[in-house]
């Protein structure tokens, strides 16, 4: 078996299974390191990895048997010691396995129960408003000022968002606050399933900017045209 490219993660058995509910696995894993997963998700990703660790490690000892048994080494009382042992650890990286696997089949399972929604229409925000979206990512809070009565929302990590995009996500069902404190105190605000799921996808879809051609001097004269022969 040849390595795994850096990084990469070994496949699994739930591999598909996973990708089936939640998209791309190298999408939900570079979501994951982000930070624009729900638990629900977060947890599935993370077992998810640790069950392509358990089969990296099982394919490590497989192959170590597999040279020690390929006949190029001479047969005596150490390369039965070795190969022994690596038994030994193979059935060990196997049960290892199969009991992550089924962590993993039960974390898989608590997330279809609680799977989002698709996404509604979006069509109708704004670059804008996609923008306020990433940012209330980590929560926020809708705060009014006792003096002056204006509404604020800021994130936690210190951005402001401005009312009316909060206002046009919640329309559409991405954001949610929790409306049992008044807005003086402040109001917890974060993104709903619903949002969190139009979050990843406009997250995949984004085109990859193209770097633009050198800039031609101001006041330079066309290329002079090629002449055929």
């Amino acid at each position: 078996m040849a390595p795994l490219p850096h990084g990469a993660l070994a496949p699994t058995a739930l591999d598909g299974p996973i990708e089936q509910l939640l998209g791309p696995l190298i999408d939900l894993h570079h979501a994951h390191q982000t930070g624009l997963l729900d638990p629900e998700r977060a947890a599935l990703a993370a077992a998810h990895q640790n069950l392509a660790a358990a089969e990296s490690a099982l394919a490590y000892h497989r192959n170590v048997l597999i040279r020690l048994a390929s006949g190029t080494l001479p047969v005596d009382t150490t390369l039965v010691d070795r190969i022994r042992r690596t038994v030994s650890d193979l059935a060990d990286a196997a049960t290892a396995r199969d009991a992550q696997q089924a962590r993993t089949a039960t974390v898989l399972e608590q997330a279809r129960e609680t799977a989002a929604p698709r996404a509604p229409d979006t069509s109708e925000l704004t670059a804008h408003d996609h923008a306020a979206l990433l940012a209330l990512a980590a929560g926020a809070t809708v705060r009014e000022h006792l003096l002056t009565h204006r509404v604020s929302i800021r994130t936690t990590q210190g951005r402001t968002v401005d009312l009316p995009a909060f206002q046009r996500l919640e329309q559409h069902g991405l954001v949610a606050r929790d409306t049992s404190r008044t807005l003086t105190v402040g109001q917890p605000a974060a993104l709903t399933p619903t949002g969190r799921t139009a979050l990843l996808a406009s997250h995949r879809q984004a085109p990859t900017p193209t770097a633009p051609g050198p800039a031609r001097p101001v006041g330079a004269w066309p290329a002079p045209a090629s002449r055929s022969h």
